[in-house]
């Protein structure tokens, strides 16, 4: 899919959805879903607690299939110095090709780790955001960089639909969300993961 058609089917997801059906589309989520995650999230997103990689890429949170323990301790063991590459240099090409390229490549484990510690900036894309807007770069991070630039695009093109949506998402049914306190990509994000 290329940036234009992405673009499109980004707008034509939201075009019809009003303030009913998106809160029949998130209190459906909320009646079907365990927040484990969710709390996993608000713990080390918007809390900002230090990752353990082996709990990072748990089943139950961002889900990383098939990492190697060898990486996985060399992510705990560096933590801080990869932490201030992240947040110095903000570049998720440089920092894949890296670091997350050893045994085999990390693509979604490296835009879900982008996004934990730069929440506003990047997108936590896998290979279900992908395959839903036809991505199939052989490079996952281009993938992830495209995702990037049109929800950031979306976002400014259409801040009246986020509204719509952080409204939507103040109700007290939703507070374990904590709304106030997402980036509008997760919001996006959001929609797209309860899908």
């Amino acid at each position: 899919m290329n940036e234009k058609l992405l673009k499109e089917k980004i707008k034509e997801d939201f075009k019809n959805l009003d303030e009913q059906k998106l809160d029949e589309f998130f209190d459906k989520f909320i009646n079907d879903k365990s927040f484990s995650f969710i709390k996993y999230y608000n713990k080390t997103v918007l809390d900002k607690e230090k990752i353990d990689f082996k709990e990072f890429i748990s089943s139950k949170n961002w889900a990383i299939r098939g990492m190697s323990g060898e990486t996985v301790e060399y992510f705990n063991e560096n933590y801080d110095i990869l932490k201030k590459e992240i947040l110095e240099e903000k570049d998720i090409k440089k920092f894949f090709e890296t670091h997350c390229c050893r045994r085999r490549k990390e693509g979604s484990f490296c835009s879900k780790l982008f996004h934990t510690f730069l929440p506003h900036e990047f997108p936590p894309v896998d290979s279900r955001i992908r395959k839903h807007f036809g991505l199939n770069d052989k490079n996952f991070i281009n993938d992830v960089i495209l995702v990037e630039e049109r929800y950031q695009q979306f976002i400014k093109e259409n801040l009246e639909m986020i509204k719509k949506i952080r409204k939507i998402l103040l109700k007290d049914k939703f507070s374990e969300l904590r709304i106030k306190e997402l980036s509008d990509i997760r919001i996006l994000d959001m929609y797209y993961w309860f899908k």
